[in-house]
């Protein structure tokens, strides 16, 4: 049984050399394998390999249970194979800091058997990834250095794929000459090879390029020939893409029926792929497409789902640049460490040559002078002895404090830095959630605001549903339930402002606390309004009744007044 088994396992491996292996015959292959060694590894990293881009979620776990076994039985390769192959279905899904660390991962075991292909290939996904992040520095870097090991290894596929993705990194800093360079490279190259995978992605870059320059018709042919490509090659991260490229540019040539129809075809495909970033950008899109349309519930609700989603990507970036903080401390720290070793090194070697010489000349004076030169040696020696000693336990507790010092500023720059990244989340969270709040009324209002238009030309049946219709938007504000969470994210930034100004004016309103909140975040009358559910006149009221109660004189700016009030009640 085993020898027929490993017959099997040799033929698909010879398959997968001439690209025809198929998931299900490695499926097949697994189940009549059942065998916990380095040949289920292999299979298991093979099936997560085939599902890169068609289901990433499954192929990381494929990939979960190939590193579980590799490690039981310290078997390198399959290990490192493994932690590549988790990176990038977590690149593919968005989640960009854990494929990241798991990259990382793969490098340091490839390094550790030397395999140059495979550091060189987890070099360019790790470019990928930092390309998505906005480190386009960092990215290009990587990108060269693989670009290179696969022209010494002449690896034509790999150097196309590397290509494309240069060219992607350079669309996105809008050096479109450049890019186009690239892309026309990739996709020669790929035509002369017959390689479906790097024509396809070519295809696509290039609908991408054209779309920013404004050749729509040219954007929609390379996302078409991209599409039926990636189709041949059930590649559903490369056919989400293209399909959200293309439902874009039907946006922009004003056919807005096509443009929703692959926008939501796009988005099935990755909901498949578990992408967050292409459904938060397809999110972003069907919402203006169908406020163009009218269609305001429909806008709202992927307004909504666009803003959830862009929140924790945006929370996966403050990770990252975290992450990224610790990482550079360490280097920093590392480097000055190796530094002053070869520091320590430079005067032990200083120190041995001027003993040397002083050796020297002390034998010498020992043979010309006797005994006398003896006793100088001697009481000389002594000396150096007494004299080396106190240098170094001086040297030492000069480096000690110096370390000590240089740890203390490391940490208080780390707390500081730490304090500044929270309070800009914070206000970001707060700046996102007050946009979203005012967007929805504004939303809300437009609606009732059509509806009281279509009451004067309608029969009193209709006008009657629209009169309903009216009644249940405005129940379904929630401005209560809403001002609940603004007021939440509203003290996570302002600490006790709420508090102190109770406590300052006791007969303070709570509607006239929500106007305190506004006024701190600067909003004019209509901003005001719309989140307050009110009218502007009503807004003017309020901040008259509201100076009145706070004792203010007219020639005292209310606003000011509530924007310095905070420091005040901090002080």
């Amino acid at each position: 049984m085993r020898c027929a088994l490993l017959v099997v396992f040799l033929f698909i491996s010879v398959q997968n050399s001439l690209g025809a292996r198929s998931i299900d015959s490695l499926k097949n292959v697994l189940e009549a394998h059942p065998q916990l060694d380095k040949q289920r590894v292999d299979l298991l990293n093979e099936l997560a390999f085939q599902h890169w881009i068609v289901d990433p979620v499954m192929s990381e776990k494929y990939s979960r249970q190939a590193l579980e076994l590799a490690i039981t039985l310290s078997y390198p390769e399959g290990m490192a194979y493994a932690n590549r192959s988790i990176g990038v279905s977590n690149w593919a899904r968005g989640n960009y800091e854990e494929g990241l660390n798991y990259l990382m991962r793969a490098m340091l075991g490839y390094e550790s058997i030397q395999d140059t292909l495979n550091i060189a290939n987890v070099m360019m996904n790790t470019g990928l990834i930092y390309s998505e992040q906005g480190d386009y520095v960092e990215a290009l870097k990587y990108y060269k250095e693989a670009l290179n090991t696969f022209d010494l290894l002449d690896k034509p596929k790999r150097h196309i794929n590397t290509a494309n993705h240069i060219g992607e990194l350079l669309e996105k800093q809008e050096q479109f000459d450049y890019a186009y360079y690239y892309y026309s490279n990739a996709l020669r190259l790929s035509d002369s090879l017959d390689f479906g995978y790097g024509k396809a992605t070519a295809y696509m870059n290039l609908g991408s390029l054209y779309k920013k320059k404004k050749s729509l018709d040219s954007a929609l042919y390379f996302c078409d020939q991209a599409f039926r490509l990636q189709q041949e090659n059930d590649d559903w991260h490369g056919k989400a893409t293209s399909l959200y490229v293309m439902g874009t540019v039907y946006a922009l040539k004003g056919d807005l029926v096509r443009a929703e129809e692959k926008l939501l075809l796009g988005l099935t495909k990755a909901v498949r792929v578990s992408s967050k970033k292409i459904r938060r950008d397809i999110y972003y899109e069907l919402n203006g497409l169908y406020k163009l349309q009218g269609e305001y519930k429909k806008s709202l609700a992927y307004l909504e789902k666009y803003a959830m989603l862009n929140d924790s990507l945006l929370n996966a970036e403050m990770l990252r640049n975290l992450v990224r903080l610790e990482n550079r401390v360490a280097l920093e720290q590392k480097e000055q460490q190796m530094q002053q070793q070869e520091h320590e090194l430079e005067i032990l070697q200083q120190e041995a040559r001027f003993d040397s010489i002083l050796l020297n000349v002390l034998l010498f004076g020992i043979l010309a002078l006797g005994i006398i030169g003896y006793l100088v040696y001697s009481g000389q020696r002594l000396k150096i002895k007494n004299n080396k000693e106190l240098l170094f336990k001086n040297k030492e507790v000069f480096e000690s404090q110096q370390a000590l010092a240089a740890m203390e500023l490391e940490n208080s720059k780390l707390k500081e830095w730490e304090l500044n990244q929270k309070i800009q989340f914070k206000n970001k969270e707060l700046t996102s959630y007050t946009l979203n709040f005012m967007q929805k009324n504004e939303l809300l209002a437009e609606i009732k605001s059509v509806i009281n238009e279509l009451k004067k030309s309608q029969d009193p049946e209709t006008i009657k549903k629209l009169n309903s219709l009216n009644k249940m938007i405005s129940t379904g504000s929630h401005i209560d339930r809403e001002w609940e969470d603004f007021r939440r994210y509203f003290e996570e930034v302002h600490t006790d402002f709420f508090v102190g100004i109770k406590e300052r004016f006791p007969d303070i309103t709570n509607n006239e606390l929500r106007l305190c909140a506004l006024l701190k975040l600067n909003m004019n009358l209509k901003e005001a309004a719309n989140i307050l559910g009110i009218s502007p006149e009503s807004v003017k009221t309020a901040r008259y009744r509201l100076r009145k109660k706070l004792g203010l004189s007219t020639d005292e700016n209310l606003v000011d007044f509530i924007i310095n009030l905070e420091k005040e009640l901090v002080g």
